[in-house]
Formats: C-alpha cells, structure tokens, sequence
C-alpha cells in the first residue's frame, strides 16, 4: 500500500502565491525587455540642422545651445544613438525629404513640411515679434503693420513662409539675420517678423541696443524636429516614443537668454 504525504493547504497557498509573483515578474521583464528593443533604433539617427544661435551652434566639433540639450535630453531618455549636422538650412530640409537625413530641427510646423516629415510634439519654446526702428513712421498695431510694413526676412525659414502664406508685402529675402538688420537700419525695409531670441542674439552680436527698436508680439509657435517620411516608414514607432520624453526635456524661454545666456530643463 502506497502513503502519500499530505501537504498543508497553508503551504499549498504559499506555493500559489510564490508561483504567482515569480510569473508577474517574468513576465514584466519581458515587457521591460520588449519595450527597450523598440525603442532603440540599431543604428545612428541622423539629424540635420543650421547654425541657429542661441538653439544650435557648432564651433568645432562641439555642438551647443538649448535646442541641442533639449534634443540630447531625449535621445538620453531614449538610449538612442544620434548624430546632428549642421548644413545651410534649405539643404537640411531637403536633405531629409530626399532620405539622405532621418531628420531635421529646430522647427516649426507648417503645411509644406508636412508633405514630406512628421513633426514630433514640440518642445522647444519660440516667439515670434515685429520688429521696427524707433521713430518708424508705421503705426504700431498689427493690422497695420501688416497692411503698410514692407518686410524682410531668412531664406527657407518658416517666418518667411508664414508671411508668404498670410499676404504681407514681403519685399527681401536674405540668407542671414545679418542682412536684414542692415537694410532694416538703412531704411530699405520697415521691419521684420522674427525670433525673438535669434533677432536679440544677433543683436549682442552687432553691438546694437535694444532700445533702437520697437516690439509688437505675434505670436507664440513652439519648435520640434521632423522626422522624415521614409524614416518613419522603416521605424512606425519611433516618433511615438520620441514624443513620451519631450515633456521632460522641453526648453522655456526665460529673462536671462536675452543676455546670451541659455537654460533648458
């Protein structure tokens, strides 16, 4: 005659429960694991970019500006390997919707990138104000300044597209914020429609006073990166992910940029 020993029912529940959590952390390894697997990319991210100061500069190989630690905060996040190149801005524009480059930034949206990028949660702060000489004899509401200012503006910059887009009389485009600050100063256009933190930067850099010109707010269009269609076609989750993390990473304008001082979270 066979004896079998007879197990506790306290002791079966022990071994039901131990069996239980060793289960659930198997499996949310696996998720963990799953997860991680998805959001790295097995390769560099390429990133196209123009000299842009205070958001991105380059001096040598180091590459800096809060643009440039707000990107570097998420792709840390990420464990995402990336590389930024800096090129003129009409050619890291192109560059991505030819797929030579997964992307470009700093950017803001608009219809014509859509067409060929998608644009990630933006997280990088940027106003836009009009500016104009003191003394200007164009009265100082928007209305009219879009209705009697003649403008200059950048070359493939989204200022320029959204004055083109909203009819204002856009009469110079130059390659540099530099150029228009001269033909602003000589009076061959009335003003210009710009970033606030570019337009005050580029000022330092002149050695011009603030005072010499007047401000009249825009608006307020926060900046992100496009990540370029055949990109996102190859790695469907990706932009996803990126987004989870601009949050944490977002830069804010604060008072102290407009000493040439940067902050970013």
């Amino acid at each position: 005659m066979t004896t079998y020993a007879r197990i506790p029912p306290n002791l079966l529940t022990r071994l039901g429960s131990y069996c239980l959590t060793a289960i659930t952390a198997i499996l949310l390894t696996i998720t963990l694991v799953s997860t991680t697997q998805a959001t790295q990319i097995d390769r560099i991210i390429t990133i196209s970019t123009q000299e842009w100061p205070p958001y991105q500069m380059q001096t040598g190989n180091d590459q800096t500006g809060a643009a440039i630690d707000a990107l570097a905060c998420v792709m840390r996040r990420l464990q995402q390997p990336y590389k930024v190149i800096f090129l003129p801005w009409g050619r890291a524009q192109f560059a991505v919707e030819q797929g030579k480059y997964d992307g470009f930034f700093s950017a803001a949206k608009n219809d014509q990138r859509d067409s060929y990028a998608v644009f990630s949660e933006p997280f990088i702060a940027q106003t836009w104000n009009y500016y104009l000489l003191k003394g200007t004899q164009v009265p100082l509401d928007p209305q009219t300044i879009k209705q009697q200012a003649y403008f200059g503006s950048r070359k493939h910059s989204n200022t320029t597209y959204w004055l083109k887009q909203n009819d204002f009389q856009l009469i110079h485009q130059a390659d540099h914020i530099n150029e228009l600050l001269a033909l602003l100063q000589k009076g061959r256009i009335d003003a210009m429609m710009e970033n606030k933190l570019l337009f005050e930067d580029a000022i330092a850099k002149a050695g011009l006073p603030m005072e010499m010109f007047e401000v009249v707010h825009n608006r307020t269009l926060p900046l992100g990166v496009y990540f370029g269609n055949q990109f996102v076609k190859r790695y469907p989750e990706f932009v996803e992910q990126f987004n989870r993390h601009t949050h944490a990473c977002r830069f804010e304008e604060t008072p102290t940029m407009a000493t040439g001082k940067t902050t970013s979270n």
